[in-house]
Protein backbone atom coordinates (compact mmCIF):
# COMPACT_ATOMS: atom_id res chain seq x y z
CA UNK A 1 0.00 0.00 0.00
CA UNK A 2 1.38 2.98 -0.76
CA UNK A 3 0.76 6.08 2.00
CA UNK A 4 0.80 9.51 2.21
CA UNK A 5 2.98 9.19 4.57
CA UNK A 6 3.94 6.69 6.72
CA UNK A 7 6.27 7.75 9.31
CA UNK A 8 3.81 7.69 11.78
CA UNK A 9 2.29 4.26 11.69
CA UNK A 10 5.00 2.97 14.47
CA UNK A 11 4.28 5.72 16.79
CA UNK A 12 0.94 4.93 18.77
CA UNK A 13 -1.28 7.80 19.69
CA UNK A 14 0.09 8.41 23.42
CA UNK A 15 -1.49 12.38 23.88
CA UNK A 16 -5.01 12.54 24.96
CA UNK A 17 -4.97 15.71 23.46
CA UNK A 18 -4.39 14.16 20.18
CA UNK A 19 -6.67 11.73 20.37
CA UNK A 20 -9.63 14.28 21.47
CA UNK A 21 -9.00 16.58 18.34
CA UNK A 22 -9.21 13.66 16.27
CA UNK A 23 -12.59 12.40 17.78
CA UNK A 24 -13.96 16.21 18.51
CA UNK A 25 -15.65 15.80 15.02
CA UNK A 26 -18.15 13.81 14.06
CA UNK A 27 -17.30 12.53 10.97
CA UNK A 28 -14.08 11.74 12.16
CA UNK A 29 -15.19 9.95 14.89
CA UNK A 30 -17.74 8.22 12.85
CA UNK A 31 -15.23 6.83 10.45
CA UNK A 32 -12.95 5.60 13.31
CA UNK A 33 -15.61 3.89 14.84
CA UNK A 34 -16.78 2.50 11.75
CA UNK A 35 -13.06 0.97 11.19
CA UNK A 36 -12.32 0.12 14.97
CA UNK A 37 -15.86 -2.17 14.18
CA UNK A 38 -14.72 -3.61 11.02
CA UNK A 39 -13.48 -7.51 10.78
CA UNK A 40 -10.75 -5.75 8.14
CA UNK A 41 -8.88 -2.62 8.86
CA UNK A 42 -9.43 -1.67 4.95
CA UNK A 43 -11.80 0.38 3.93
CA UNK A 44 -12.27 2.63 0.30
CA UNK A 45 -12.97 6.08 0.36
CA UNK A 46 -16.37 5.44 -1.48
CA UNK A 47 -17.79 2.86 1.30
CA UNK A 48 -16.51 4.97 4.38
CA UNK A 49 -18.15 8.10 2.90
CA UNK A 50 -21.75 6.27 2.26
CA UNK A 51 -21.29 5.30 5.71
CA UNK A 52 -20.83 8.69 6.86
CA UNK A 53 -24.00 10.11 4.60
CA UNK A 54 -26.36 6.68 5.86
CA UNK A 55 -25.12 7.63 9.81
CA UNK A 56 -24.87 11.57 10.09
CA UNK A 57 -28.04 13.78 9.10
CA UNK A 58 -26.21 16.85 8.47
CA UNK A 59 -24.35 15.30 5.87
CA UNK A 60 -26.81 15.58 2.60
CA UNK A 61 -25.19 12.81 0.40
CA UNK A 62 -22.28 10.37 0.11
CA UNK A 63 -20.52 12.68 -2.31
CA UNK A 64 -20.47 15.49 0.56
CA UNK A 65 -19.18 13.09 2.45
CA UNK A 66 -16.51 11.79 0.59
CA UNK A 67 -15.41 15.36 -0.26
CA UNK A 68 -14.77 16.18 3.31
CA UNK A 69 -13.14 12.91 3.48
CA UNK A 70 -10.13 13.28 0.79
CA UNK A 71 -9.60 16.99 1.23
CA UNK A 72 -10.13 17.01 5.73
CA UNK A 73 -10.41 13.65 7.50
CA UNK A 74 -8.30 11.40 5.75
CA UNK A 75 -5.32 13.84 5.74
CA UNK A 76 -5.33 14.57 9.70
CA UNK A 77 -5.46 10.84 10.01
CA UNK A 78 -2.95 10.37 7.87
CA UNK A 79 -1.26 12.93 9.89
CA UNK A 80 -1.22 11.61 13.08
CA UNK A 81 -0.64 7.68 11.90
CA UNK A 82 -3.81 6.66 12.12
CA UNK A 83 -4.53 5.38 8.78
CA UNK A 84 -2.51 4.97 5.98
CA UNK A 85 -3.86 5.97 2.67
CA UNK A 86 -3.15 4.79 -1.16
CA UNK A 87 -4.40 8.10 -3.24
CA UNK A 88 -4.30 5.56 -6.38
CA UNK A 89 -6.67 3.08 -5.40
CA UNK A 90 -8.70 5.43 -2.98
CA UNK A 91 -8.39 2.82 -0.26
CA UNK A 92 -7.30 3.63 3.59
CA UNK A 93 -5.81 1.13 6.09
CA UNK A 94 -6.56 1.62 9.63
CA UNK A 95 -3.64 1.80 12.32
CA UNK A 96 -5.55 0.03 15.68
CA UNK A 97 -5.27 2.76 18.58
CA UNK A 98 -5.94 1.59 21.70
CA UNK A 99 -6.49 5.09 23.48
CA UNK A 100 -8.50 5.83 20.56
CA UNK A 101 -10.74 3.05 20.52
CA UNK A 102 -11.30 3.73 24.32
CA UNK A 103 -12.56 6.85 24.00
CA UNK A 104 -14.68 6.15 21.17
CA UNK A 105 -16.23 3.24 23.46
CA UNK A 106 -16.79 5.66 26.03
CA UNK A 107 -18.13 8.08 23.39
CA UNK A 108 -20.54 5.46 21.65
CA UNK A 109 -22.50 5.55 24.64
CA UNK A 110 -23.11 9.19 24.49
CA UNK A 111 -24.02 9.12 20.87
CA UNK A 112 -26.34 6.82 20.90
Amino acid sequence: MTSLDTDHTSNPISSLETACDLLVDTQRRTILQYLSDQETDIAAVDELAAHVHAEIEAVPNPNHARIALVHTHVPKLVDTGVIEYDQHDEIVQYQDEPLLEAILAVAATYDA
